[in-house]
């Protein structure tokens, strides 16, 4: 129980750190290469730090996260053609706010959904039920989307305030917060449960 805790505290921790490491880049002048060229590798080493002690070949992890992340992007980019279209139709009448947030929790869902089954790949060696992870990874992608959003959203009149770079790392950071709690805790029962 004791190392399961110890697990999920490190896993959250370390998306939180590699999720403020991408936000500050975001927001310090690499504008959306940081979003789409850096956010796979680097959330896949950090995420690394922590797997590496609980499954051989670790390593695969790096890169089955840089191709999910590289792959998920241009997947999130097409079916956001057909699906922002209805949500911005069906928000028409709330405020830009709220369309704003849906269209993150939406647009994120799909990016993690594809990151989710190329790092299902590297489980599905160690794991039985690692078809489970590529659920968890699709929540977790709701779960960053809400958070960000929301951190994003409140936080905008304060980056005027203070140093952008700041705001990047905070709502990144909460966005994989979230999103770490939630595959953390798929991790720590595929653990759990390795040879049922």
């Amino acid at each position: 129980m004791v190392k399961n805790r110890r697990l999920l505290l490190w896993w959250v921790l370390v998306n939180a750190v590699g999720g403020a490491v991408v936000g500050t880049l975001e927001e310090g002048g690499f504008q959306f290469f940081a979003t789409l060229i850096l956010t796979g590798p680097i959330l896949g080493v950090a995420q690394w730090f922590v797997l590496k002690r609980y499954i051989r070949q670790a390593g695969w992890w790096v890169l089955a996260s840089t191709v999910g992340w590289y792959l998920g992007i241009p997947a999130t980019l097409i079916t956001r053609e057909i699906v922002n279209p209805i949500i911005i139709e069906m928000l028409l009448t709330v405020s830009q706010s709220w369309e704003a947030f849906w269209l993150h929790v939406i647009n994120q869902s799909i990016t993690f959904t594809v990151l989710g089954v190329a790092q299902w790949l590297v489980l599905s060696r160690h794991f039985q039920q690692a078809w489970r992870w590529i659920l968890a990874s699709s929540i977790a992608g709701l779960v960053n989307g809400a958070l960000a959003a929301i951190f994003t959203l409140g936080l905008q009149t304060v980056a005027i305030k203070i140093n952008a770079q700041m705001v990047g790392a905070i709502a990144y950071s909460t966005g994989w917060t979230g999103s770490g709690l939630v595959t953390g805790m798929m991790l720590v029962w595929l653990l759990a449960n390795r040879y049922q």
